[in-house]
């Protein structure tokens, strides 16, 4: 019984049924391009003999970081040319996370060698990321990811919301007002220019509780580039009131 269904998972295995086959007969969703089948366009041909690269002027490679988990590997990117489209994403040979690392002065001919068999530099320089690095593909083209400023459109929990431009939005917060007067709530919302005070008490009635500044509370998700400047914000802003994704 094991060897027939050994026999059997070799065959599944062997005809290629895997998670890129269910793509391809599925519905994408917008902007994520409905495959044709299995195969994409190579990015170079690499000579097993010689290492010569000769890249393909259709493909655009570029070495990144990924931004599926807190590992924070590498990644490698494969883009279309013509369309933009992202093909695939792969591991980074100059990442430590991701492979037995080039040294980062290793020219890119040899980032296309570590793919390839040229002297088994693919058993040895090959990069790999995991499974939630390859998905980060359908999460970049997912149609529900937010990618503008959203304002509520309704009552708290409504689950109603508009966009704003990054204009709009940051005037709104920096200003102030009866931000919600549309939807009927006459309330005022202090901005930033009102909050920003650093000598007048928060509650005179518990001056432990600081200075009105104290009314910023900055509590961030990811870092992805902000960690460095946040805490300098809230410093400068005059609240302590700064948390990270980790301290929560």
């Amino acid at each position: 019984m094991f060897l027939k269904l050994s026999a059997a998972m070799t065959t599944v295995a062997a005809a290629g049924i895997g998670l890129e086959r269910t793509l391809a007969n599925g519905n994408p969703p917008e902007g994520f391009a409905k495959a044709g089948g299995r195969s994409q366009p190579i990015e170079a041909k690499v000579d097993r003999k010689t290492g010569d690269v000769t890249i393909n002027p259709d493909v655009i490679m570029r070495h990144s970081m990924c931004m599926g988990c807190y590992g924070s590997c590498g990644n490698r990117i494969k883009i279309d040319r013509k369309t933009g489209q992202i093909l695939r994403v792969q591991g980074n040979p100059y990442n430590r996370t991701s492979a037995d690392t080039l040294p980062y002065e290793a020219p890119l001919t040899e980032a296309y060698q570590a793919f390839s068999q040229y002297q088994d530099k693919g058993l040895t320089h090959r990069g790999a990321i995991c499974a939630r690095g390859n998905s980060t593909i359908a999460s970049h083209y997912d149609p529900m990811r937010v990618l503008v400023p959203l304002k509520r459109a309704g009552a708290r929990g409504e689950g109603k919301w508009k966009p704003l431009t990054w204009e709009k939005a940051i005037e709104e917060t920096v200003e102030g007002g009866k931000l919600f007067a549309e939807i009927g709530e006459d309330r005022v919302v202090e901005g930033f220019r009102q909050v920003y005070d650093r000598k007048t008490p928060l509650d005179p009635a518990n001056p432990w509780y600081g200075p009105k500044s104290n009314q910023l509370v900055i509590n961030g998700g990811r870092g992805d580039g902000r960690s460095d400047f946040m805490p300098r914000f809230s410093g400068a802003f005059g609240t302590p009131n700064y948390f990270r994704h980790s301290t929560t």
